[in-house]
């Protein structure tokens, strides 16, 4: 049976919140549109998941993504355009497209070898946003504790 959230209206709109101003520093930080956004955080989350140390700090997760060993670690676990389409439920051909635009900004790179990768262009371009992202997200977050409605949504 599931739990009612008591403040559902407060909740929503503080996650729209966090939504909107990802979907704005995306455009202003990084210069992409927002699927674009969202391919290179697969893209981000699939390196991370395979090739960082569970409780890396911050700097050590950059040092791990400027390494050039990435693409001999990598290409057993390689993510391809067609895996980013499924997972993300975009058109395989669009995704294509929007990786062409990536890698032109020097964002990614891609080869049938290795897959989809992160460049080191990725931290310079990427670190400032993060680092943003993460205040705002502390922020959501304390704005959802202060209402009283980070429990409730921790135990539904």
């Amino acid at each position: 049976m599931k739990k009612n959230l008591d403040s559902y209206s407060e909740t929503l709109f503080h996650l729209i919140n966090f939504r909107n101003n990802q979907y704005k520093d995306s455009r202003s930080m990084i210069g992409i549109d927002y699927d674009s956004f969202i391919i290179i955080s697969t893209i981000g989350a699939h390196f991370l998941t395979h090739n960082t140390k569970n409780g890396s700090d911050w700097d050590s997760v950059w040092e791990q993504t400027r390494s050039k060993k990435v693409g001999d670690i990598y290409n057993k676990k390689k993510l391809t355009i067609f895996a980013v389409s499924n997972l993300l439920d975009i058109p395989k051909e669009t995704v294509r497209r929007k990786i062409e635009l990536l890698k032109k900004k020097k964002l990614i790179t891609h080869s049938s070898k290795n897959g989809l990768l992160p460049t080191e262009k990725i931290e310079e371009i990427m670190k400032p946003f993060a680092s943003k992202e993460l205040k705002t997200l502390a922020t959501f977050l304390q704005s959802l504790k202060k209402h009283k409605i980070l429990d409730q949504l921790l135990s539904l």
